[in-house]
């Protein structure tokens, strides 16, 4: 009896695991891949900048110039260039940006395995594609419109001073809480993700309706994820748990006001702001909506094309027929 009664139990798992198993989503299973691992150089060089002598700082540039050319490219017997670097070398803003970039990073071993592994799934998706095969780290001063991620042709730059987690840093220098909050060690896998986009598939666009710029920005995320197919749904859209929580939550009620007032057509900056704009909550529907609603549905809505079409990701980048995607996607909200 008692071994019918385990055979009887492990068969009972066996038909939930399963069930659970048909319910994932299609797509999930797509993104399921093992790429060849990639083998990639890291060169630190904050570490070289901020412990260069000052006191001869133009001949200390000169001797570390061809090691980092992707930072040192330019002129270096123009004293106007050299007084830039010194400045900010001495900087007491950069100076402790950089104390908080060595406790937080004392070597690379968390870093390494996400860059690799970002760079692996790319190479598998586009092998003919040639990756940098370098990555060199900085700390850059936390400046709004550089990236904390970049790509030069055969390097990539990683400032490592946009990863340091909930820091006071960032309250210093302005940035809005619900931006500080993303500036954390996780993301840099999604920034790695959204560079190597940028740097070898973006292709201008002119921007459209509501529906087209949700499924561009989903067609984005989806990438994105196909990158990193780990990534927390909350990490790959910049929200708290507690806000992605609410988004899954509320995806029937917020789409039925999207569909029912024909927010979907318009193209209008206030209904662009509404839907892409950044901040802290979308209130049009609540302070506890976040914002960028349109990035939800619209990786909602590629997923479920995505699941539901026999389509490569190649192919799904490729797509230019936005509201085309959207009408075979098969989407449907959550009620």
């Amino acid at each position: 009896m008692k071994t019918i009664a385990k055979t009887l139990t492990l068969l009972s798992l066996a038909l939930i695991m399963a069930a659970c198993q048909e319910k994932a989503p299609a797509y999930k299973a797509k993104l399921d891949i093992k790429p060849e691992p990639v083998n990639l150089e890291f060169d630190r060089y904050e570490e070289v900048l901020f412990n260069l002598d000052t006191a001869d700082f133009q001949n200390e540039l000169m001797k570390i110039q061809d090691r980092y050319r992707v930072f040192l490219g330019g002129d270096l017997t123009d004293a106007d260039a050299v007084n830039y670097l010194k400045d900010f070398a001495i900087d007491p803003f950069s100076i402790t940006l950089y104390n908080k970039v060595k406790a937080a990073f004392p070597d690379l071993k968390q870093v390494e395995p996400l860059v690799e592994d970002v760079m692996a799934h790319f190479h598998h998706y586009y092998p003919d594609i040639q990756l940098p095969k370098k990555v060199y780290t900085c700390v850059t001063g936390v400046i709004a419109d550089v990236p904390a991620v970049q790509i030069f042709d055969d390097a990539m730059v990683v400032s490592l001073d946009w990863y340091l987690g909930a820091n006071e840093v960032y309250d210093q220098i302005g940035m809005p809480r619900y931006m500080a909050l993303r500036r954390n060690l996780p993301t840099l896998a999604k920034d790695v993700a959204k560079a190597l986009y940028e740097s070898y598939l973006y292709q201008w666009r002119k921007q459209g309706q509501i529906i087209d710029e949700m499924v561009y920005n989903g067609q984005v995320d989806f990438f994105i994820e196909a990158m990193c197919p780990a990534m927390p749904d909350s990490v790959l859209l910049g929200y708290s748990t507690t806000q992605w929580q609410w988004a899954v939550d509320n995806e029937g009620a917020v789409w039925a006001d999207i569909v029912g007032n024909r927010r979907l057509y318009d193209s209008n900056l206030n209904a662009y702001m509404m839907f892409f704009g950044d901040g802290p909550f979308t209130q049009t529907y609540s302070n506890d909506a976040p914002s960028r609603l349109g990035e939800f549905y619209g990786l909602n809505i590629v997923r479920s094309y995505f699941s539901n079409h026999d389509i490569s990701l190649q192919d799904l980048m490729e797509q230019s027929d936005l509201q085309g995607l959207f009408q075979e996607s098969g989407y449907k909200p959550r009620k």
